[in-house]
């Protein structure tokens, strides 16, 4: 994100202001499009299920920075590569700002396998000689000077030791830029070349159509294995496949697919600055558009320091008992005819496969809501038991509290239609009654459903 620095001091943007004159030279007369879609303090789950959303379904390369959360494993990195390759322009130019040897091999593997061409490891920091940071201050190579200050005045929001400063974010960006240039050369080199360079170069670099090569880490005990590794195909075990994932996200900033537009009914209309406070009654009859309290700290402190540009927010639906029943409706995004409409089909389970549901990634003591035992559901217009609501574990994780659960489809719900589309009604309930705003509301913040 850039946190402790402006945010068009992040290393995106010091590419972006290197590469974006050079790429419009003719003959490449490329318009470089540079998006910070990064947002603080999160696992790579569930942003993973929501790249397009963040990212925009038209993004070239994707980039994972979750190593801060996600200790020294792979598992998170490859269930969040699998859904970087059933991105619209598949495989991305993928960058890894890590170093963990696990999660360099786990790309490594990929590039073997034929799914990712190229993929970059960034490493700021590690890429330095310790030494030179050492000499005195006139005596450092120019990129080096200053190399510990901040961007942003002193005292900003983020500036932990554990962020990179200002200067390692030119250092980041620089790397990356020079990086791009030895490619646009190489690319120039195949124009001057072969005249015939367009049908070459996707001859060379077919699509991949969808298939993934067999998972290298084991997720069997998250619960969600089809959603993040997908699953073998029937004839050939080493060839997988993953069904659609759709999303609705609260969370910022956001591309397309706001979770207001799936809400039906149940919610508290309010248009007040987001930062601003929400009484309790706002509460009693609607789940209310909110941020947590140290979300929301966080950005007040921001402000007095004029926002430093941040475009990322951690919004949510927040609900107590008396907010009554909060209604989804989902719907169907594959192509196929209304089965409501043609043959009066209208069971769901042959259409939606499982509906996830996560919360805010905040810790608020031991009598916040849990939405594995708090919530009561209605998929399909049919109550959800509740053996068939699980919770997620391991990958969409947040200091060490899974924040994701999801709902089996049951047997008897039911399709819906809103004109010529079909989809899923969904309705969530808090069903314990001390749930409080004090203690912790409920709260969700992604909606995700996979497709059969």
């Amino acid at each position: 994100v850039g946190r402790g620095n402006h945010f068009e001091q992040s290393y995106p943007f010091v590419m972006e202001k290197i590469l974006a004159p050079i790429l419009a030279l003719p003959p490449l007369g490329v318009k470089l499009v540079v998006r910070n879609s990064a947002i603080g303090g999160i696992p790579s789950f569930p942003y993973g299920w929501c790249l397009p959303n963040f990212l925009g379904e038209d993004a070239d390369a994707v980039s994972w920075d979750y190593g801060m959360n996600e200790g020294n494993g792979a598992a998170g990195l490859e269930s969040y590569v699998r859904q970087a390759l059933m991105m619209p322009k598949s495989p991305p130019m993928f960058i890894l700002l890590d170093m963990k040897r696990p999660r360099l091999d786990l790309l490594q593997k990929y590039v073997n396998m034929g799914f990712l061409s190229d993929p970059v490891a960034l490493g700021g920091r590690d890429s330095v000689n310790k030494k030179l940071l050492q000499l005195p201050e006139t005596d450092k190579p120019p990129g080096l000077q200053k190399w510990d200050e901040w961007g942003a005045p002193k005292g900003s929001p983020g500036q932990s030791p554990w962020h990179p400063k200002k200067m390692e974010h030119e250092l980041m960006g620089w790397m990356m830029a020079m990086h791009m240039i030895d490619a646009v050369e190489a690319a120039l080199n195949v124009m001057e070349e072969d005249p015939n360079w367009r049908e070459t170069v996707l001859q060379q670099n077919p699509s991949l159509g969808g298939e993934l090569p067999a998972p290298v880490t084991d997720v069997e005990t998250t619960g969600a294995v089809s959603m993040l590794h997908g699953a073998p195909s029937n004839n050939d075990s080493s060839k997988w496949h993953m069904n659609r994932v759709s999303c609705r996200t609260s969370f910022l900033p956001n591309m397309f697919g706001n979770l207001n537009s799936i809400i039906e009914s149940g919610v508290t209309k309010d248009e007040d600055d987001m930062l601003q406070s929400r009484d309790d009654s706002l509460f009693n009859g609607g789940w209310v558009m909110d941020v947590g309290k140290v979300e929301r700290e966080t950005k007040v402190k921001v402000q007095k320091y004029g926002g430093l540009g941040y475009i990322d927010m951690k919004t949510a639906l927040y609900g107590i008992p008396s907010s009554g029943t909060l209604k989804l409706w989902l719907p169907y995004e594959l192509s196929a005819t209304n089965p409501v409409q043609s043959t009066g089909d209208v069971l769901a389970g042959k259409y939606f496969k499982s509906v996830v549901l996560c919360e805010v990634n905040e810790k608020r003591g031991n009598k916040e809501c849990n939405m594995l035992s708090d919530l009561a559901f209605e998929v399909g217009n049919v109550k959800v038991a509740k053996a068939e609501v699980t919770q997620i574990k391991g990958v969409a994780s947040y200091l060490k509290k899974d924040i994701c659960i999801r709902l089996d489809i049951p047997n008897d719900a039911k399709l819906s239609t809103k004109g010529n589309d079909f989809g899923l009604p969904v309705a969530i309930t808090v069903a314990r009654n001390d749930v409080s705003r004090e203690n912790g509301a409920c709260s969700i913040s992604h909606v995700i459903w996979e497709h059969r």
